[in-house]
């Protein structure tokens, strides 16, 4: 069975890594001349972390992270909102342990542990729907060329807001995931090392609109003394990675020979830090199905079964914590923020919410 995979991101190579463990071998075409670690850093939540001890990935990943063990929120002026610990699902074996890491090590862990000559960078393609292959998968992200040309046109949706990030020394000392909440803005601190820091930001803004390039005025807002030293150490300004929100979801996941995974079939906001989670779960269902059935199509229509309820989930969580995130009014930040608050003294309740979202077993 010839497999080509149009797209060497996290999507396309968590593939390929899973059909190589299951004796079946792809060829990944991909369109940048190297590996490409857009995107700073990456929170690999427990699912995802699951996905890769099941695949043999997971102690390399970790060996150059940081430990996913707490998350803190706080208000704009820094006062601590609730603390989420994950380290009771942890240690009851319920969860596998999560990692903040930076994009690159991700990639190259997942480069590295293919067959050689798996991945063909440089790769343009003038036409996907020609390829010569059994099975063409689009795992091309949110713009995917596989699905206009074989699915059709499926334009993504702008959600109202736009983000920044970046990878910088840790000279706020943060020790943990910590968010920020202010009005119709976000800061997110990640320590993806001993000495690293990767930083993100949302802030609402028209699609169009050209975001203020002082990025310590644009977010003068939050005044907490370790945000204010960040704000003022930040590096130069192409080293800074500025997208819009966006949000896609194909009608049509497979057809006939074709199929989609991660956000070429469903694009979700980073809010809750799923994207990688769900190409790499798409991609383990995927390669458990093609090896456990004769029938191309019997394993399509299988995939798209146990995906979708789990996608279309774990999207509107994302959408929902982005809305309620980008509040922009006094007294509904107000009541956000006391509601946070409220909940986060509900231990019980917060695991039991976490647990449900993240064992993700397949």
């Amino acid at each position: 069975m010839k497999i080509v995979i149009v797209g060497g991101g996290i999507a396309g190579l968590s593939l390929a890594r899973e059909l190589a463990l299951r004796g079946i071998r792809s060829t990944v075409l991909e369109r940048a001349p190297q590996l490409n670690p857009v995107g700073a850093g990456i929170i690999m939540n427990p699912n995802a972390m699951r996905m890769l001890e099941k695949n043999g990935l997971a102690d390399e990943v970790r060996r150059d992270s940081w430990p996913y063990l707490t998350r803190e929120t706080r208000d704009r002026t820094g006062r601590l909102l609730a603390t989420r610990d994950y380290r009771p699902l942890y240690q009851a074996g319920k969860l596998a342990q999560g990692a903040l890491v930076h994009r690159a090590h991700l990639l190259g862990t997942l480069f590295r542990r293919l067959p050689p000559c798996t991945v063909n960078f440089g790769a343009f393609i003038k036409s996907a729907a020609s390829l010569n292959a059994d099975l063409l998968v689009g795992a091309d992200g949110i713009h995917s060329q596989v699905r206009r040309e074989v699915f059709g046109e499926t334009r993504p949706r702008y959600m109202g807001y736009r983000s920044h990030r970046l990878v910088m020394d840790n000279v706020a000392d943060v020790r943990c995931f910590t968010e920020y909440l202010g009005r119709g803005q976000r800061i997110g601190l990640v320590p993806i090392s001993e000495k690293r820091l990767y930083v993100w930001t949302t802030f609402n803004s028209p699609r169009h609109e050209q975001p203020v390039p002082d990025l310590p005025r644009m977010f003068s807002q939050f005044t907490h003394e370790p945000v204010r030293h960040l704000f003022s150490r930040l590096p130069q300004p192409h080293q800074i990675i500025t997208t819009d929100i966006e949000e896609l979801w194909a009608g049509y996941w497979t057809r006939d020979k074709a199929v989609l995974l991660g956000d070429s079939a469903h694009a979700m906001t980073p809010n809750i830090g799923q994207g990688a989670g769900m190409a790499m779960e798409d991609a383990a269902v995927l390669a458990e199905e093609l090896a456990g059935n004769d029938k191309m199509h019997v394993a399509l229509a299988n995939y798209v079964r146990r995906r979708k309820p789990r996608v279309e989930t774990v999207m509107r969580i994302s959408r929902e914590v982005g809305e309620d995130g980008q509040r922009s009014g006094a007294l509904a930040c107000w009541l956000r923020n006391r509601r946070i608050a409220r909940e986060g003294r509900n231990v019980e309740k917060t695991l039991a919410d976490l647990e449900r979202l993240l064992a993700y077993s397949g």
